[in-house]
């Protein structure tokens, strides 16, 4: 029985120049990582692109499954071996090339290869005009219609030359996650709420390579068990698998919004609960050592997210704040969260920040100086402080393929 070996191409990387070898590094362990549990022999580089090989008793549909979530990723193909055999290697390629392709359905076809180990006897040309003659004769000994086209072909059947006793086939490419690999950017802080967009930014900005640590605002439910948090403990563990590890900070609201709502005016009631949420994600995010802020919010989507809105609370912070969604509708921001698997989950019923502290006519046009005014009976300070001093801090970890919540506690300080 043939080993599994899996080959993956990268995404951007050769773009990287003299910091090559540093992504490829990192893309290097997010695959050791993910595929952690699993018995990998080892991890070649041959070229621009990583040969897996696995031991005895891998599965492929589990190894495929954990490597469809890691960043830096192309594409990757589930390879076939064809042994060597001195000078029946090209037959024995063409035969393994055969197998690979016949029972795919196109019109159209080229051969590449790539010949890593450079004692190969034959060239790369030799090998392509062999193989591709070989699979020709056979598609029209079956009556196929199938033609050679080199540029854009419907299938490309791809051969490895690597070191070692076995060649490499493989026609059937499995898209990768694309973007960059994780851990490459730096760290980030996202405002989680449970509804869609906040966990579609925050997987945008994992695919950019950036590390996030998540806050989430809860607020007492009208029934037990209904509080947000749950939500985002969920949206957490859907989205640890593409980054290794993460810490969820909870904040509890609801005494935060009262202050404010006793003391500011209604229409500006919601900005401020906003402002007020930026400043304690940003104390967090600088005791994280991270370099900036990141919401869902997509322009004009709501009230507090029209283009004036969301100047005037941006300006409460002087971390960069990042809105990748802002320029998404609603359709594409629901159809992300159903490609990323957290649709359903921000799709429960929850209560997020107890709605009956929502202003009627929230204003839709307000200033930075507007709502610096209508804080000016808040202290600030103490309502930051009164955030941090009664979060908690939950840090979960994906290994061995599972996601499992390693510690849980109170912090008085970020």
């Amino acid at each position: 029985m043939s080993k599994l070996v899996i080959v993956v191409h990268y995404h951007e990387l050769w773009l990287k120049g003299g910091n090559r070898r540093f992504f490829l590094s990192k893309l290097h362990n997010a695959l050791k990582r993910a595929l952690e549990g699993l018995p990998v022999a080892r991890i070649l580089r041959p070229g621009d692109r990583l040969l897996i090989e696995f031991g005895e008793g891998a599965l492929a549909e589990e190894a495929v499954a954990r490597i469809e979530r890691v960043f830096g990723v192309a594409f990757y193909a589930v390879a076939r071996e064809a042994p060597r055999t001195g000078d029946g290697d090209l037959a024995a390629l063409g035969r393994a090339a055969w197998e690979e392709v016949r029972s795919e359905k196109f019109s159209t076809f080229a051969v590449r290869a790539k010949r890593s180990d450079k004692s190969f006897p034959h060239h790369t040309s030799d090998i392509e005009v062999s193989v591709g003659q070989y699979l020709a004769d056979q598609l029209r000994a079956e009556g196929r219609n199938v033609r050679v086209k080199l540029n854009d072909p419907e299938l490309t059947c791809r051969i490895e030359i690597p070191p070692g006793p076995s060649l490499l086939v493989y026609a059937r490419k499995i898209p990768g996650a694309g973007g960059l690999p994780p851990n490459t950017a730096g760290r980030m802080v996202c405002l989680l709420s449970g509804g869609f967009d906040s966990a579609v930014a925050a997987h945008k900005m994992m695919k950019r390579g950036a590390h996030l640590s998540f806050v989430h605002f809860w607020g007492g439910g009208a029934l037990p068990g209904e509080s947000s948090a749950h939500v985002a403990r969920e949206l957490v563990r859907r989205l640890v698998p593409w980054q290794f590890s993460a810490k969820l900070y909870l904040v509890p609201f609801e005494p935060v919004q009262r202050e404010i709502m006793a003391s500011a005016p209604e229409e500006f009631r919601i900005l401020l609960y906003r402002r007020m949420m930026l400043r304690i994600a940003e104390r967090i995010a600088r005791a994280d050592h991270a370099l900036g802020l990141i919401t869902g919010d997509s322009l004009g989507q709501v009230a507090s997210q029209t283009l004036r809105n969301m100047a005037a609370v941006g300006d409460a912070v002087r971390m960069p704040l990042y809105r990748p969604l802002v320029g998404d509708d609603k359709l594409e921001i629901m159809a992300a969260a159903r490609k990323i698997g957290t649709h359903d989950i921000s799709a429960e019923p929850f209560h997020d920040c107890c709605p009956i502290f929502l202003p009627r006519n929230p204003a839709l046009h307000a200033s930075a100086k507007e709502l610096d005014e209508a804080e000016s009976a808040l202290d600030i300070e103490a309502l930051i402080r009164q955030g941090i001093d009664t979060l908690a801090i939950e840090r979960y970890r994906y290994a061995a393929g599972r996601v499992e919540k390693v510690e849980s506690f109170k912090s008085a300080t970020a």
